[in-house]
């Protein structure tokens, strides 16, 4: 029985065996439509290629999610796998999943009567789309959803492909074409049975849609359809999350409390949960509770050594707290707070500066409120909405607290001018001590954590060796390796030198002997040799003698009026910004008035008085607007002041007046030439008001305008400032050379310009370039080294050992040869863009393993298409080539 029962199963194994066999030999081929190649080809394509393809892309899709960090001062998005530089370092598992595919499409593909008969096939398209979208290369990603869903309508799997497709424009920006696949798949969805993953993804695309275009309460019912329909619990809870701060914008305070608190139950990831408490806190109604209790809980975060890198928001939300409760000063402190312990949360910390420093602003606090300004505008990018307003506020806040300050440091040396020399040496003794205390104590910290940096430095290259077994041994015993020798020598040091800074000569101790010579403030340092002479060494004063303070104190008459003069331009600098753009009177009138009464018959009185005149018109106070009135009129009647005031339509009855409007811009011209431009744009500020008409002259004045503002703002307000002037004054002498400068800001640091096309004139261009930008050409990448300092094959190497890991799918070639006699050149390509070339530039670009090695001043990285590669290596000119990059890819 036994024998049989085994004869039995032997036949059994052999004919599965032989019938395996003939599956695989028959199946093999794509040619022909029967069931075992179909068996075979649907088994294969399945196991062998899509599953490891789509685990890949599952893995690369948890890392970015891991990875991805959220910015929760904003409405966050219900979709987010991070920035571009995230994506670019998934790029192997992405590249394999899109590999995987390929394959199994190339070898594995049946199409019979127009229809695919490997059901794996349109999946593996599927899944080339989805790793492409990861990748953020959405118009990959386009294109493949457009071809799945135009090429198996037949399938359902072509919804799915719509879904994604709706999902890539929205992230495009094509919200129209999004939101057109979106309703028909909504109205496909009551006549259908759609796919599992359409009907789960379906209300999260919508409200993908929505949040992009800014249209928060239209997100709602397709958030809370999608808490009801996910499955995924983290993607739910970051829907109710989304959902608590809509209702948090639409003030409905309860509904963004309940999701909060939902959120928080959760026990979602550490930061999200931080932001629920967070928001809950300020999410407090003050008119319907008492907020000790929220207090007492946002101190106990605060004392929560895990939130030590989220301080800055906890003080942000206190601050937000105590505004609820009408106690402004309280939240100015934890505003102020905020800033102060904010290290790497650049966007908190430009929020909290930028609403200090608009509360500062509104209570005429201007001194504070420019420092926050400045440093909202270092920490903000470019692009935040009304950057530039602010930037303009920042801008005329530093020129108004530099007089200011500038008047506060002349007043402070003209008082220490006159002391006796006792009272200013026990000042300036004092001056000297507190910096060396802070020398000190700088000194003290900075050895500290050198000596502790070198100490760990030394264990771990011990804790090397011990490992590697195959260094050079390093006794124990070694004095660097002891941390408490290492503390005795630096207490012994202190004993026997004192705290000494790190600087020449630090073994000398005495400093003093001053000497005067040519002006020029040095020291002697008197050292004794071995022979007994003396050795006289000159140095510059430092903060530490008194010499360097005493160089600064206007001692003798001409340095005193010189000092009177900085102090009364200052004034009428600060009168001006107050009364014109801070359009603060009350201060205008303050500075003008001092300036008067401080330096009577200064050079500036005229124009104060008329400063006051119009503050007095405007503040409705006719006593002193007459007052001015009659000052004006009586000492100064042939001005044009005092003719505006006695006949306001005096311009437009005479004209200018050409003799005193051609002193007023060699006065101008004058600051100009001096680089006064401060000064000058008030002038021509002036100019404009009382010189309008005058078209000979007005050019002069908005040409030095425009120039001073590009030298107190930015290029982009020069250019704007030329543009106008170019197009009112188009026949004035002075065009020509705004329209020059135009084409320079234009040319080297891409400042959009309109030049009238009749005054364009291609002889004054700057030198044609002899590389041509083709965006849809074929590239290749270039990187120059100096062959002196930068060995090509092992850089060759990395390269080639970073292409395989996140460009496997590119097939790159590396080829290298020698540019000149001192540098060497290595290419890779090809690319089929330079969309595609830049993508691959700036993940190289950042890569430490190819390039952290080698000095940044040693290599350059470039794309360059194949047109431009033989001109470049004529050229041989890299400074020519980078500018057309810098110019030309950037965009």
């Amino acid at each position: 029985m036994v024998q049989k029962l085994t004869a039995l199963i032997f036949r059994f194994r052999f004919a599965s065996a032989i019938i395996l066999i003939f599956i695989i030999v028959s199946g093999c081929s794509t040619k022909k439509n029967t069931w075992s190649r179909r068996t075979y080809h649907n088994l294969t394509s399945h196991y062998n290629v899509y599953w490891n393809g789509n685990e890949s892309l599952k893995t690369g899709v948890a890392e970015l999610r891991k990875n991805a960090v959220d910015d929760y001062s904003k409405v966050l998005p219900v979709f987010y796998y991070g920035s571009k530089a995230d994506a670019q370092r998934q790029y192997p598992a992405m590249d394999r999943a899109i590999q995987k595919a390929s394959i199994g499409v190339q070898r594995h593909s049946m199409v019979f009567g127009g229809k695919e008969q490997v059901r794996w096939i349109d999946d593996s398209y599927l899944l080339m789309g989805k790793a492409y979208y990861y990748k953020q290369d959405f118009i990959s990603a386009r294109r493949t959803f457009e071809f799945v869903s135009r090429n198996y309508s037949y399938n359902s799997i072509s919804h799915t492909a719509d879904l994604w497709l709706a999902r890539t424009y929205a992230d495009l920006g094509q919200f129209e074409k999004s939101i057109a696949i979106l309703n028909a798949l909504e109205a496909r969805k009551s006549q259908m049975m759609l796919p599992k993953e359409v009907n789960e993804y379906l209300p999260l695309v919508f409200a993908h849609y929505h949040i992009s275009m800014g249209r928060y309460p239209s997100a709602l019912p397709y958030l809370k359809q999608g808490i009801n329909t996910s499955k995924d619990r983290l993607l739910k809870t970051r829907l109710m999350f989304i959902s608590g701060q809509i209702y948090d914008l639409t003030n409905e305070r309860q509904k963004s409390l309940e999701m909060y608190q939902e959120v928080i139950r959760r026990n979602p990831p550490y930061e999200m949960a931080f932001e629920a408490r967070i928001n809950l806190a300020t999410a407090y109604d003050a008119s319907s509770g008492d907020s000790r209790q929220i207090v007492k809980v946002l101190q106990k975060m605060l004392k929560d050594d895990k939130n030590v890198d989220f301080q800055d928001k906890i003080y942000y939300a206190l601050a937000k707290v105590a505004e609820k409760d009408n106690n402004d000063t309280l939240a100015m402190h934890y505003l102020a707070r905020s800033v102060q312990v904010s290290l790497k949360n650049n966007t908190q910390k430009a929020t909290s500066a930028l609403k200090l420093a608009n509360m500062y602003f509104d209570r005429f606090v201007y001194v504070p409120s420019q420092a926050y300004y400045d440093t909202a505008v270092q920490a903000l990018p470019s692009n935040y909405p009304g950057f530039d307003s602010i930037k303009q506020r920042a801008t005329v806040l530093g020129d108004l607290v530099q007089n200011l300050s500038l008047i506060q440091e002349q007043d402070s040396l003209l008082r220490l001018a006159v002391m006796d020399s006792t009272s200013l040496y026990a000042i300036i003794d004092g001056l000297i001590e507190d910096f060396e205390r802070e020398e000190e104590e700088k000194l003290e910290n900075e050895t500290r954590e050198e000596m502790m940096r070198q100490n760990s430095g030394f264990a771990d290259q011990r804790g090397g060796d011990r490992g590697g077994g195959g260094g050079v041994g390093q006794s124990a015993e070694w004095y660097f390796y002891n941390p408490n020798t290492l503390s005795f020598g630096y207490s012994e040091f202190l004993r026997k030198w004192g705290r000494r800074r790190l600087e020449d000569n630090w073994r000398i101790s005495d400093k003093r002997s001053i000497s005067f010579d040519d002006g020029m403030t040095t020291v002697a340092l008197d050292e004794k040799k071995e022979d007994g002479t003396s050795d006289t060494t000159k140095v510059k004063l430092t903060p530490m003698n008194r010499g360097y303070y005493l160089a600064n104190i206007p001692f003798e008459p001409e340095q005193k009026q010189i000092s009177n003069d900085m102090i009364m331009e200052s004034l009428n600098n600060v009168g001006y910004i107050y009364k014109e753009e801070l359009n603060d009177l009350d201060r205008s009138r303050e500075s003008y008035k001092k300036l008067d009464q401080r330096y009577p018959g200064n050079p500036y009185t005229v124009n104060s008085w008329y400063a006051l005149y119009k503050i007095a018109q405007a503040k409705l106070d006719a006593d002193e607007e007459e007052y001015y009135r009659n000052l004006i009129i009586n000492n100064y009647p042939d001005t044009d002041y005092a003719r505006i005031i006695i006949d306001p339509e005096f311009y437009k009855k005479s004209g200018s007046m050409r003799q005193e409007a051609m002193a007023f811009y060699e006065q101008t011209l004058k600051a100009y030439q001096s680089e006064q431009f401060f000064r000058v744009l008030m002038n021509a500020n002036r100019a404009r008001e009382l010189y309008a008409e005058d078209t000979a002259l007005m050019p002069r004045f908005d040409f030095m305008r425009a120039v001073s503002i590009g030298k107190l703002e930015v290029l982009d307000s020069m250019a704007v400032a030329l543009n106008e002037l170019v197009l009112k004054y188009q026949q004035s002498p002075v065009t020509p050379l705004a329209v020059d400068i135009l084409r320079q800001l234009s040319t080297q640091y891409q400042v959009r310009v309109e030049i009238p096309e009749e005054m364009r004139n291609p002889a004054l261009d700057q030198p044609k370039s002899p590389y041509i930008f083709e965006a849809s050409a074929q590239h290749m990448i270039m990187i120059i080294t100096q062959a002196n300092y930068v060995k090509t094959d092992p850089l060759k190497v990395r390269v080639s050992d970073f292409n395989t890991r996140f460009f496997s799918l590119g097939n790159l070639t590396i080829k290298n040869l020698m540019l000149d006699n001192s540098r060497s050149l290595i290419t890779v390509g090809n690319f089929a863009s330079a969309s595609e070339a830049t993508d691959y530039f700036e993940t190289l670009a950042g890569n430490d393993y190819v390039f952290g090695n080698i000095n940044r001043t040693d290599y350059e990285v470039f794309p360059v298409s194949m047109a431009n590669y033989p001109v470049f290596y004529r050229e041989k000119d890299v400074e020519q080539y980078r500018k057309f990059w810098q110019n030309s890819y950037s965009k």
